[in-house]
């Protein structure tokens, strides 16, 4: 079953060694309904990488609470939150088949052999790479976005409670990018809870319940993604929507 995921108070505190601290993340609050498609927008350095980072245990918080139900999984270790994520660059292993870097967090679990295929199988089916399976290339032989959904794949594997997405689509051209979307739209309809942090205002609004605009490790404005990028309330939120529109972002 699966739970709200609540940050309450969230601070990010980064050690400068000497010179002024950097305050990543201030005060953040907000809470991500089970079973929806949460967008993270903002500008590069605003927070929304260290709060994925953070909420994952690749990061530790300085203070508040990140509660996934009514456990607080900011003193649970990274292993045991059973969080996926899918990285910008992929992050897959060239010298690896697709099929060993699906199933390699499988393995680490030591999860039974016959357990690891079918699971693999199922998540390459999900993502629309069930051909691909059987030709089991290595990554490299792969297209962008074949290689974005094998790392699509690998997360959902692992059955994570959540899936977050980092920049998944920056690296991508537009036709790429639609093979992402669709998938994520797929995803969706699986209600599964998904977070995805972008800048790019055009895919949040295509693949978004809700949007939390950020700024400076500040949460500036969130709403459903007609309120936030049809008549955003907050004059920051309206600068940066006006610096995409004019391609400066």
């Amino acid at each position: 079953m699966s739970h709200d995921l609540t940050y309450d108070a969230v601070n990010k505190i980064y050690d400068a060694k000497g010179k002024n601290p950097v305050h990543a993340l201030r005060d953040v609050s907000f809470t991500i309904r089970a079973g929806e498609l949460f967008c993270l927008l903002g500008p590069s350095g605003c927070g929304k990488t260290t709060l994925l980072r953070s909420t994952a245990g690749l990061e530790s918080i300085s203070s508040g609470k990140m509660l996934y139900g009514d456990v607080d999984i900011s003193t649970i270790p990274p292993y045991k939150r059973n969080i996926g994520m899918v990285f910008q660059s992929f992050a897959l292993y060239p010298h690896m088949t697709i099929f060993e870097n699906v199933a390699y967090g499988l393995r680490v679990r030591k999860i039974p052999e016959e357990v690891v295929r079918k699971k693999v199988t199922e998540a390459m089916e999900l993502v629309g790479l069930g051909e691909e399976l059987k030709r089991n290339p290595s990554p490299s032989g792969l297209s962008g976005g074949q290689q974005q959904r094998v790392a699509i794949a690998r997360a959902l594997a692992m059955n994570p409670d959540i899936l977050f997405f980092d920049e998944p689509t920056s690296a991508l051209d537009p036709e790429l990018t639609a093979e992402i979307l669709k998938v994520i739209r797929q995803l969706a309809e699986e209600h599964m809870t998904m977070v995805i942090v972008t800048h790019e205002i055009n895919f949040a609004r295509n693949v978004s319940d809700r949007i939390v605009f950020m700024a400076d490790g500040v949460i500036v404005e969130q709403g459903s993604a007609e309120q936030l990028v049809d008549n955003p309330q907050n004059e920051r939120t309206r600068a940066f929507l006006a610096n995409i529109g004019k391609g400066r972002d």
